[in-house]
């Protein structure tokens, strides 16, 4: 998806454990070791080895932290509680509203302990049922990429605040500073206690200077006119300034919501400002968005990150070049003619694709359109096709997962669905070759801007060769500027499959992305340097993100319902896949709780055993109670793997008809 440049703009044994909170229904699996991970937090940290904390502060470790601050025997709650038994709360502050950190202070919350939240993210917790609604349409043609961990059902607020409020409780003060990054309306909250300087940092930071995850921070980027689904980590900006506004405070101790507590703050924030210039620096060397936006929009990204003086190692651009003349443009598509006058399609996003083909036929230049090829499934490249199809008549190609997400695209959560689904009537495998008139054409299968993408190589013998890359690269670099497209970084698969691929063509091919009117051609040098800093970026990610790789907080869909929206009417069953992705170097036992709400039922949910870098499918039944009310309900998911415990943390909507 590439938009034209001018649009831009716990317990102690092996139980179920239930916990019952209002409507909803609360299910943990737990085991010896998901509850020695509990009791530890996801880093496998001995809290009774960590130095004591001031007086009347006490943490309570798990899938995320929680704390108490004690007075007179009355307590305060930040975060929540985390154990199967929460100690009574007079007030609980929360520090965001994502579902997969505020599921720990309902048990608080329903035993009257008042709601402190963001300003900014309070409506996502008093009215969750308006974003679920919504949901129904703006998951398709969506190009915002904003989280969908929203609370299920609603959270009572007693109070919203924002930067410079003071939270009064008992004797102390608490101040409210507003640090935005990892969600868009974050605060912390700043106490003091025993003569130190405390912090609460929500998913700021985490350990000795590393972020949860990179494709929270996907976001819209005003002051370099780039919207959601270009910001790569957009909200990296924003969070380097909460950063600096907390260090400013000059804390003696940082209480993040996953992982230790930071003991050195100044110089856990220093590494972490110092890992995420280094990631970036890298990222923007091989943009592709340099080429659409130039370098001065570039600079305005780099400086929000890297700082003023900010200075890119750019890749130098690509050679561009004429197209071929049977190549003809039209908008984001391109109609490869041969000499009896019948063309093959690239792809099918708008009307006025048609409209243009229409005056082709029309004049006489354009006999018939036998074929179309589909790079990607991204709704513009793909919104016309069943018109085209039914007008035309053509044939349909595509190849590996891009089929069925062509073919089901409601299936699927990810950036710019279509609502169109298209039958593909020819299924090829990867590297196949046929003839088509006077053609050689091999397809291949082509994980770069998105993981269900293709590239069609096309020879005209002795005379020239053209590589149609969809979106994948531009003369400036890679596509990988929107993170909910799964770009994944490993040897073999990704980018670094889609640059072997590069290497492999005949000699002098051209490039083709259709989004870029000229053709271009990357010499051996600029495709070994673009592998060379997906290379370098692998590890400065692995000393950035909490995980042993670091495709986890890349790759938002490493754990995911299929199909990501269903149909069932009262008394019936669908059943949907829990599709796990193992990006750990050493096979892994996931242990998954799914549940969902009154009236729906789940069953077949088990511990799966992947191997190292495989996948894995649960299968999980849902039954619809004869009394369940119709409309749109939500099944969560809950993962929990070696040391780490995500709650919540992926979804599945059904929709339930009388």
């Amino acid at each position: 998806m590439t938009l034209p440049f001018k649009a831009f703009s716990p317990g102690n044994d092996n139980r179920l454990n239930w916990i019952a909170a209002g409507s909803y229904l609360w299910v943990a699996l737990a085991s010896p070791l998901h509850l020695a991970s509990m009791a530890a937090g996801d880093t496998g940290t001995d809290p009774a080895r960590e130095e004591p904390l001031p007086a009347g502060l006490s943490i309570i470790r798990g899938p995320v932290n929680g704390a108490y601050i004690d007075r007179g025997g009355a307590c305060l709650a930040v975060y929540g509680d985390p154990s199967s038994d929460p100690r009574p709360a007079e007030m609980v502050l929360l520090a965001g509203a994502r579902r997969d950190a505020v599921w720990q202070a309902r048990g608080l919350i329903h035993n009257g302990a008042q709601a402190i939240v963001p300003e900014r993210e309070a409506e996502g917790l008093i009215h969750p049922e308006k974003f679920w609604a919504e949901l129904r349409e703006k998951r398709f043609h969506d190009y915002a990429q904003q989280t969908t961990k929203v609370p299920v059902e609603p959270i009572p607020v007693s109070r919203t605040v924002k930067d410079g409020d003071l939270v009064a409780w008992k004797d102390l003060a608490i101040r409210v500073l507003d640090t935005p990054g990892y969600t868009r309306g974050a605060v912390s909250y700043r106490v003091e206690l025993g003569g130190q300087k405390i912090v609460f940092t929500g998913d700021l930071i985490r350990d000795d200077g590393k972020l949860q995850d990179l494709f929270s921070l996907q976001d819209a980027i005003p002051s370099a006119k780039i919207g959601g689904y270009h910001g790569w980590a957009g909200r990296l900006g924003e969070l380097m300034a909460s950063l600096d506004r907390v260090a400013a405070e000059k804390p003696d101790l940082l209480v993040p919501l996953r992982g230790p507590v930071i003991r050195d703050p100044r110089a856990a924030i220093a590494r972490l400002q110092h890992r995420i210039r280094a990631v970036y620096a890298n990222y923007l060397s091989i943009d592709a968005l340099r080429w659409y936006f130039k370098d001065e929009h570039i600079l305005t990204k780099a400086r929000r990150v890297i700082g003023a003086e900010s200075r890119i190692d750019w890749m130098p651009m690509a050679e561009t070049l004429p197209l071929p003349d049977a190549i003809i443009p039209l908008s984001n598509s391109r109609l490869i003619l041969s000499d009896d006058r019948s063309g093959f399609l690239i792809d099918c996003g708008g009307t006025d694709i048609l409209e243009q083909l229409r005056k082709l036929r029309a004049s006489g230049k354009l006999t018939s359109v036998e074929h179309v090829f589909v790079t990607h499934y991204h709704d513009d490249h793909t919104d016309a096709l069943p018109v085209f199809v039914r007008e035309f008549g053509a044939k349909v190609h595509a190849c590996g997962s891009l089929v069925d997400a062509i073919e089901h695209p409601g299936d699927y959560r990810l950036p710019c669905l279509t609502k169109n689904p298209t039958t593909v009537t020819a299924k090829h495998q990867d590297r196949e070759t046929w003839k088509w008139k006077e053609y050689r054409l091999t397809i291949f299968d082509h994980p770069g801007q998105t993981i269900h993408h293709n590239a069609l190589l096309v020879e005209r013998q002795g005379e020239w060769s053209a590589f149609f890359a969809g979106d994948s690269f531009t003369p400036s670099g890679i596509d990988d500027y929107c993170l909910q497209n799964r770009n994944i970084l490993r040897e073999g698969q990704g980018y670094f499959r889609c640059l072997d691929q590069l290497e492999e063509l005949p000699g002098q091919c051209l490039i083709l992305n259709q989004h870029v009117e000229p053709a271009f051609r990357f010499s051996p040098t600029q495709i070994q340097r673009m592998r060379e800093t997906l290379r370098q970026r692998l590890p400065m990610l692995a000393e950035l993100l909490p995980f042993d790789d670091p495709n986890y907080g890349l790759d938002e869909s490493w754990a995911v319902f299929h199909p990501y929206g269903s149909t069932a009417r009262r008394g019936e069953a669908v059943q949907v896949a829990l599709r796990i992705t193992n990006y750990s170097p050493q096979p892994q036992t996931y242990r998954p709780a799914v549940r969902g709400p009154k009236g729906i039922r789940v069953s077949g949910v088990e511990p799966i055993r992947i191997g190292a870098h495989g996948e894995g499918i649960l299968k999980v039944n849902v039954q619809i109670a004869g009394d369940c009310p119709a409309g749109q309900h939500v099944i969560v998911a809950d993962l929990a793997w070696d040391q780490t415990t995500l709650r919540e943390w992926t979804e599945a909507i059904v929709d339930v008809v009388p």
